[in-house]
């Protein structure tokens, strides 16, 4: 087990490619800290399923708008377990809308939950991290950070921000060995994904599928082990080819 002894929070862990992540993580020797906006049955289920594979992992609601929900949530992993040593910046939303009616408060709302909430999740978990000498950050992006998708723009531009933040994180906290990468993800399909976006999508991508949930978690995984201590700074493209110019035949995407 890679991760054996380590602890691991992931945001948006009740469901979807977070909840994956923090399933394989336990399963790699984590105790894991399962995060979800609110309390719900969701979040239990996730929290009992990895429960099973690692006892020592809890559960912790607290909405990612709010900057003192999220002091309060490394408060409580601080008191729990005295150390944080893997941060994955999962959680995300997306209130689509055309550009020129696109309401102020959606546009506020995507930015503090997309951007702002890494970078406070970031603050937070990097000066735990210091005092370790030790720490892993993976942020998730998305394809549409570089290739836009039509209703959008708030969406992309928080993933474009979490890209550049993702640099910058790595640049000021590679003198404390943290490593800080990021999966830029395009075509996965969650429990969440229509059918026929499945579909529509699918005819835009080279490998001719689209990826799965547990590939995205064995890479994160894979970025939280000792095998990356010489890999920060670096975004890399989990999308099966849906980027290699594609899109731009596929206005509809």
């Amino acid at each position: 087990m890679k991760l054996k002894n380590k602890v691991a929070l992931v945001t948006g862990s009740s469901r979807g490619i977070g909840k994956a992540i923090a399933l394989e993580l336990a399963v790699e020797g984590a105790s894991v800290i399962v995060h979800g906006p609110l309390e719900s049955k969701e979040l239990t289920l996730s929290l009992e399923q990895v429960s099973t594979i690692n006892p020592r992992s809890i559960k912790i609601s607290a909405e990612l708008s709010d900057s003192n929900a999220i002091a309060g949530m490394f408060k409580t992993i601080q008191t729990t377990f005295g150390r944080l040593d893997i941060l994955v910046n999962n959680a995300a939303t997306q209130k689509p809308g055309p550009f020129l009616d696109m309401k102020e408060e959606n546009w506020d709302h995507v930015l503090a939950v997309n951007l702002k909430a890494p970078f406070l999740c970031g603050q937070h978990a990097g000066r735990i991290m210091r005092e370790i000498g030790y720490g892993k950050i993976i942020n998730i992006s998305s394809v549409h950070a570089h290739d836009p998708r039509r209703n959008y723009v708030h969406y992309s531009c928080s993933k474009g921000g979490l890209e550049t933040l993702t640099r910058s994180m790595a640049l000021e906290l590679a003198e404390y060995n943290i490593q800080v990468n990021s999966l830029v993800l395009g075509g996965i399909a969650t429990d969440l994904t229509p059918a026929d976006r499945v579909e529509k999508v699918i005819t835009a991508i080279p490998a001719d599928r689209v990826g799965d949930k547990k590939e995205i978690a064995r890479l994160v995984a894979f970025l939280s082990s000792d095998a990356c201590d010489y890999m920060t700074g670096t975004s890399i493209t989990v999308d099966g080819g849906l980027t290699l110019g594609f899109c731009a035949s596929r206005p509809d995407l």
